[in-house]
């Protein structure tokens, strides 16, 4: 491990329950992680990622001296599965501002920016590129698949990436180097397959009696609602109780017609066997940071490319 790395701080924006930043920490980089929530918070604590911050990022800013931003801004604004209060009409839409206000107080050498790949399509971004482009920042935004870094998840997502020290590109071009064959649901949660709900930590989930009321739903897809396939990464899902995930044995004529358990989602976002929660977190907490977070197979691989760049 990089002793320079080991020296490097970022600063985690909207961290969660810190999938962005564990992939940080596992590449050497020191982590102050930053959040509004206090279930997040314990459970980046109760797992060791870093420093935590309980902080209101609407109304306040972080100081100090990192050289590295990283953060997820909350994705409602933008994302597909918000059919009422979408943009502007949401309150969550001024949080992309914050970041990038952090961005321009601290000037770190580089930053990188996850969302939903809607964001693409906002308007005011190209006005902040602009601003960033006069604070010194080369950037560049792709939209990238967990999938392709052997996370066993097709989720995609959004990644504006910034620097200081050369261009942008390099970054994405270096990222190339660290994609891997995609892992399958299989390979994520067969070892669960024949363990009963509660004897392994997380491995639990609700007990729905209305499954069979989405049949017509789960044929097409529609909505969201998937069985997942034993052979392929998992599509990308939200929270478990309010679309219904299903284990891929459903229907299958076995006992496991049930959504996936908490691990076992834990398991296909990228997380592993060591991660947890503290006590006394309810499922749709549970499930809902889950799905809010990065996956930390894919936060690895940007944070080893970052380290390089850095040290270069």
């Amino acid at each position: 491990m990089c002793k320079r790395g080991l020296k490097t701080k970022v600063l985690d924006l909207f961290c969660g329950m810190g999938g962005f930043a564990q992939g940080f920490k596992s590449a050497g980089f020191r982590v102050t992680g930053v959040d509004i929530s206090e279930h997040a918070g314990k459970t980046y604590e109760l797992n060791n990622i870093g420093i935590f911050k309980y902080v209101d990022l609407s109304r306040c800013f972080i100081q100090g001296d990192y050289d590295v931003i990283i953060g997820g801004p909350p994705c409602k604004p933008w994302s597909a599965v918000n059919t009422i209060r979408r943009g502007k009409k949401h309150r969550d839409y001024v949080l992309i501002s914050r970041f990038f206000k952090h961005v321009e107080l601290i000037q770190p050498k580089v930053f990188l920016l996850e969302n939903v790949p809607l964001l693409a399509a906002e308007e005011k971004l190209d006005q902040i590129i602009k601003e960033l482009s006069n604070m010194g920042y080369s950037t560049q935004a792709k939209v990238v698949s967990y999938s392709d870094y052997g996370a066993p998840t097709k989720r995609h997502r959004y990644m504006l990436f910034g620097t200081k020290l050369g261009s942008a590109e390099m970054f994405f071009e270096r990222l190339k180097m660290h994609t891997s064959r995609y892992k399958s649901v299989k390979d994520a949660i067969w070892k669960l397959r024949d363990v009963e709900k509660g004897d392994f930590p997380d491995h639990v989930w609700p007990e729905l009696k209305t499954i069979d009321n989405y049949l017509e739903n789960y044929k097409s897809n529609k909505f969201g609602w998937y069985i997942l396939k034993w052979n392929e990464p998992a599509p990308s899902f939200g929270n478990i109780m309010k679309t219904y995930i299903l284990h891929p044995d459903a229907f299958n004529g076995g006992k496991s017609t049930r959504v996936i358990s908490v691990r076992e989602a834990l398991l296909i976002m990228g997380f592993d066997e060591c991660f947890h929660f503290p006590d006394g977190l309810g499922l749709g907490v549970r499930y809902q940071m889950i799905v809010d977070s990065v996956s930390p197979v894919f936060s690895f691989a940007a944070a080893k490319v970052v380290r390089e760049l850095i040290n270069h």
